[in-house]
């Protein structure tokens, strides 16, 4: 059964609804899973009954069923709302943020073992593919399992007297499931020889009796296609390609050149050679010998992360985003509102579209603005910039984020001279710590992972970059060296005025 205050009084909701709806075959007990990419998603659960049915419902605030109280467990109650159709339904949600949490949600409709029983939901990353699924059982069990004391007195009688006394017939109440996955839903397994299972676009459904009916087994298969995966792998292939065509050009250039010296390459005198430039130098702490390619003594490219590096707030959905939003009234969970800012930052979402789904009025460029102010450059950044410039090493940037706000934090605090490439997730549809953004990251900069210094304040971001052949310093000013995983730290941006000063990381 529900646990904590919040889940009681929603239990109570629910049962009494399922109460009433015992008592024309009519009324039906729908319930629909939607699955987010990430793996989050929202359970609804939808008690739909005839208006005569509905008269006998008691009124819930009369009743001291305080439907706030829900909020405190993530479940949002709608009491009563009427349909197109003139019936009655009262719904209830929660949203998941994983699937460890889906199996949890489901328990708690009817406890674990009763209606609902064994759900479980999958997600497994492969290379450009992610494959979901969702199993369980929906067990008839009529009123087993739903009875409560507290319910009983709010009746004045045992729940089966209640049902009885109205006519209700469980065997009449119709249970529906509805599932959606994301991508494309595989055949079912059976065929389509049972007639409890239909199937529409990238939603299944399952249909059977509250009692009276043999147990249904629910399982659908889905898988989406990474484009950013794709793309990355397209834009690795291609380039190698024309690097490979480019260098073998070259090398047989060189061969004829040696073979058929002109008049006047053969009247030249060889001259003495310039001195090396000294190269800027960056002091790390790790060994880089098994990155590909000859790296240079220090990096020639340095990749900062964009929140809790460039800007501020390193946890900037958690202590940002989702405060800025509740502020402005939406009424989403937080795991909800984590679940879009995702979507937008892997580019499948603008702000525009983001601002409407999170239910935040207002124009957009305007909440952009807002937002986006709250967003700071760390002390002493750009002067570090600005040392590195002079000592020509290359600033990129490696960040997860949307494409449209971290091209107007850049703008707004002109960074877009001192810090180039920029690679955003939100632009290329893959975030960190997936293996192609460094990819990206490389093709782009043209340097081998060992001339590539990542700088960022996550470890596990860090230790997958480090599995690449990068080099890794991870931005933590009160870091203990023995908390680094071997990674070099980096405490601040602060930069000696002396002009022949070495930045030490």
């Amino acid at each position: 059964m529900f646990t904590g205050a919040g889940n009681r009084w929603l239990w109570r909701v629910v049962l009494l609804a399922f109460a009433v709806v015992l008592s024309a075959c009519n009324a039906e007990i729908f319930t629909s899973v939607d699955v987010e990419e990430d793996g989050s998603g929202v359970v609804e659960v939808a008690l739909i009954m005839d208006p005569e049915l509905a008269g006998q419902l008691p009124d819930l605030q009369e009743a001291g069923l305080a439907l706030a109280d829900a909020r405190e467990s993530g479940w949002v109650v709608e009491p009563r709302e009427l349909e197109d159709d003139g019936r009655t339904r009262i719904l209830a949600r929660k949203a998941f943020a994983n699937p460890d949490q889906f199996s949890v949600v489901m328990d708690e409709i009817t406890d674990a073992g009763g209606l609902f029983s064994d759900f479980a939901l999958i997600k497994e990353n492969s290379f450009a593919q992610i494959s979901y699924s969702v199993s369980g059982t929906i067990n008839p069990q009529g009123l087993a399992g739903f009875s409560d004391s507290e319910l009983d007195t709010l009746l004045g009688e045992p729940l089966e007297s209640f049902a009885s006394r109205i006519g209700g017939n469980p065997a009449d109440v119709r249970v529906r499931l509805g599932v959606t996955l994301p991508g494309e839903v595989r055949p079912d397994r059976s065929n389509g020889t049972r007639d409890d299972l239909a199937s529409e676009s990238t939603t299944r459904f399952w249909s059977t009796r509250l009692s009276g009916a043999s147990q249904v087994d629910v399982a659908s298969e889905s898988t989406t296609r990474e484009i950013g995966a794709l793309v990355a792998l397209g834009i690795a292939f291609l380039s190698g390609a024309i690097a490979l065509l480019i260098g073998l050009a070259i090398i047989l250039r060189l061969i004829q050149a040696r073979q058929k010296p002109t008049k006047k390459q053969a009247a030249k005198r060889p001259s003495a050679r310039a001195p090396k430039k000294a190269e800027p130098e960056i002091v790390l702490s790790e060994s880089t010998s098994d990155n590909e390619g000859a790296p240079s003594a220090n990096p020639t490219v340095v990749a900062l992360d964009g929140m809790g590096v460039l800007y501020g707030s390193a946890a900037d959905i958690d202590e940002v985003l989702i405060p800025f939003c509740f502020e402005k009234g939406s009424p989403l969970t937080a795991d909800e509102i984590a679940g879009r800012a995702r979507q937008l930052s892997l580019g499948r979402i603008e702000p525009s579209t983001f601002w409407q789904l999170v239910q935040v009025p207002g124009e957009t460029a305007e909440l952009d603005d807002e937002y986006l102010s709250k967003h700071a450059l760390k002390p002493g950044v750009v002067k570090f910039l600005r040392s590195l410039r002079d000592r020509e090493v290359r600033v990129a940037c490696l960040t997860n984020d949307s494409a449209a706000w971290a091209r107007k934090l850049r703008q707004k605090h002109n960074l877009d001279t001192l810090v180039d490439p920029w690679v955003v997730s939100g632009a290329v549809g893959v975030r960190k710590p997936d293996r192609p953004i460094f990819e990206v990251l490389r093709r782009v900069t043209g340097e081998p992972p060992g001339n590539i210094l990542i700088v960022d304040d996550q470890l596990a971001i860090l230790d997958e970059a480090r599995k690449l052949g990068y080099r890794t310093a991870w931005f933590a000013p009160e870091a203990e060296a023995a908390d680094a995983r071997g990674h070099s730290i980096l405490r601040s941006f602060d930069v000696p005025d002396q002009p022949a000063a070495e930045a030490t990381l």
